[in-house]
């Protein structure tokens, strides 16, 4: 057996339900959360890459998921076609905790989708504004008014569940001046 092949049986099935409950975030919908990691699983194995351990492959299989979510390019038809390919489908449900208050999910749902992505990097992954910059493609700014955005429409939404983070509150977004004629 090849190296890969036991990093990807060992991610299958014992990460798989992290990765299907953060791409849950992300998707808001089990069946649409499953579709993206059996599509970003296949992505990530179907070339040659070296993927030694499991947390670097766990790595690169969240990043393909989020990509894949922003660029909207999975195919319902062409993730079902594919899913044989996957090896256990006894994991545990991912969404046990990720979808307990449904309150939440309806509410994340009104995001958009880079809204979302900022959220769920900034705060289900921990990266700080730099990192969820870089991740996404986007400007550190975009990503402060993306999360100040998205934690405006949170706390509308679910009054009571947000409290207010004191460094999105306190995030400052700088526009350029125009110089008078």
């Amino acid at each position: 057996m090849r190296a890969w092949e036991g990093v990807l049986e060992t991610l299958v099935r014992e990460r798989r339900g992290a990765l299907v409950g953060y791409a849950y975030l992300l998707a808001g919908e089990r069946s649409a959360a499953e579709d993206l990691v059996h599509d970003a699983i296949i992505r990530t194995f179907s070339r040659a890459r070296r993927l030694d351990d499991v947390r670097s492959a766990e790595a690169y299989v969240r990043r393909t998921i989020s990509t894949q979510f922003l660029n909207g390019r999975r195919s319902r038809a062409t993730a079902r076609a594919k899913q044989h390919l996957l090896i256990d489908r006894d994991a545990p449900a991912a969404d046990e905790h990720a979808g307990e208050n449904q309150e939440i999910a309806r509410a994340l749902g009104l995001l958009s989708a880079r809204q979302r992505a900022c959220v769920v990097l900034r705060h289900f992954e921990d990266l700080s504004v730099d990192e969820t910059a870089q991740r996404l493609g986007i400007s550190p700014g975009s990503v402060k008014r993306y999360v100040h955005d998205a934690m405006g429409t949170l706390r509308a939404e679910l009054r009571g569940f947000v409290e207010p983070d004191a460094e999105e509150t306190s995030a400052t977004v700088v526009a350029p001046r125009r110089r008078s004629r």
